[in-house]
């Protein structure tokens, strides 16, 4: 009797593993973040003021890799304005690892199309705006990782240096590592099949 409770009580731990394995969700900060002027003969890199985005002017936001130490379960990129109205609704975001933290002539016309950015008509100071990076974080092995952000009309986002609570933001959530709850099961296994032993032992000794 006390064998089958030991093994019930086993199955209902197990069947729960995924559930006890907790995320955490961290906030990165940029590294660097600004604008790219692509028109010929201009002074290529200002990361000293806003994200501006508009036509050849390119906005560049980069994070360090650093703190993503796990399997990635959600990345968001959040934006928030900076100066209203935003004339540019719909942003194009490319995506691109680098080893370099600071804003670079290389990064102008960088990256990957990840995908388009629809901005909600009724955006505030100090709101954020957030966008599905989960594919490109999870699978960018860099030291950085940057987001080159173009739009047709003129949108001011948050920086480091001009925010209204914080700048533009990664949001990371890290799920546990399969190997870690592989561990957990196996020593669980090792538990039952010990117990299961010891109380068949004591039956013959009986």
């Amino acid at each position: 009797m006390k064998n089958n409770l030991v093994s019930a009580a086993f199955v209902a731990f197990v069947s729960c593993v995924p559930v006890m394995g907790h995320t955490t969700l961290i906030t990165i900060d940029p590294t660097s973040d600004g604008s790219l002027y692509t028109c010929p003969g201009c002074n290529v890199v200002s990361d000293g003021a806003y994200v501006l985005v508009s036509g050849y002017i390119q906005g560049v936001v980069k994070f360090s890799s650093t703190a993503i130490d796990g399997d990635v379960g959600q990345a968001l990129l959040t934006l928030n304005p900076y100066g209203l109205p935003l004339f540019g609704p719909q942003v194009d975001v490319y995506g691109y690892g680098t080893s370099e933290g600071q804003l670079v002539v290389s990064d102008a016309n960088a990256g990957v199309f990840i995908g388009l950015l629809t901005l909600p008509s009724n955006l505030g100071y100090g709101e954020d705006v957030f966008f599905d990076v989960t594919s490109f974080v999870a699978s960018t092995n860099a030291p950085f990782l940057a987001f080159n952000l173009r739009s047709a009309g003129t949108d001011v986002f948050s920086s480091l240096e001009y925010n209204y609570g914080h700048p533009s933001q990664l949001l990371v959530t890290i799920v546990p590592e399969p190997e870690s709850a592989a561990l957990l099961l196996a020593g669980l296994f090792a538990i039952a099949a010990n117990s299961r032993y010891r109380s068949a032992k004591r039956r013959h000794a009986n």
